[in-house]
């Protein structure tokens, strides 16, 4: 995507961003939030997976619906995927780009990756 604008959110943000995603898309349907360690590890989900620190959000509907959900995330400034087969498929959004936790931001929100 060129000139991707998309900037790290704050918890706020991200959670007013998520409930106006499900106003534009309202066949969607939370199917996970934050997650303790525990349920992430059951899960089999990334260490360093955005629900840990309550920053990543997983919705369910059928797969057209699933393709608008993530049109819509990425006006919103969200990023997103739909990943999992069959009927574990699922939009995935998230309010920080992929990989480690900006440490500005875990500074200023108080949430930290475990490293």
């Amino acid at each position: 995507m060129q000139g991707d604008t998309r900037k790290p959110m704050t918890p706020e943000e991200f959670d007013a961003a998520c409930r106006a995603l499900v106003r534009r898309v309202p066949e969607l349907s939370c199917t996970s939030g934050a997650r303790s360690e525990g349920r992430n590890e059951a899960l089999r989900a990334s260490p360093a997976s955005k629900h840990l620190i309550d920053m990543a959000r997983d919705y369910a509907a059928p797969k057209n619906v699933l393709q608008n959900g993530l049109g819509q995330s990425r006006i919103l400034g969200l990023w997103g995927l739909i990943h999992g087969e069959g009927a574990n498929e699922h939009l995935h959004v998230q309010g920080l780009p992929p990989g480690d936790v900006p440490l500005w931001w875990a500074d200023k929100y108080g949430q930290r990756e475990q490293e």
